[in-house]
């Protein structure tokens, strides 16, 4: 079944987020979707953010902790890279990208 899911991609920026992260990933995670692409972009934090992320990092596509210029910078950073983002040249081919979605 998973097969006929589109693929959905997740991008959580955080940055000092130790108290909320576990339980925004547990969030995503305990949704049992089956084609999850979850990315998180982390802008260098120095509380337990980074130790809760690595709990989780067996279930992540892809995740770095560096320092960026805020929460839509990592989202710049990490839509790019998910498999589900169009490439430049394919963006506009479909302007009903969204509804497609179910």
């Amino acid at each position: 079944m998973a097969l006929n899911l589109p693929k959905i991609s997740i991008v959580t920026p955080s940055f000092n987020q130790g108290k909320y992260i576990e339980q925004t990933i547990r969030s995503v995670l305990e949704q049992g979707y089956p084609q999850l692409e979850y990315i998180i972009i982390d802008g260098g934090s120095t509380d337990e953010t980074l130790q809760i992320i690595r709990k989780y990092e067996k279930y992540l596509t892809y995740w770095v902790s560096e320092p960026d210029r805020g929460q839509s910078h990592s989202i710049k950073i990490g839509f790019p890279m998910s498999i589900s983002c169009p490439k430049t040249e394919e963006r506009w081919k479909t302007p009903v990208t969204f509804s497609l979605i179910h």
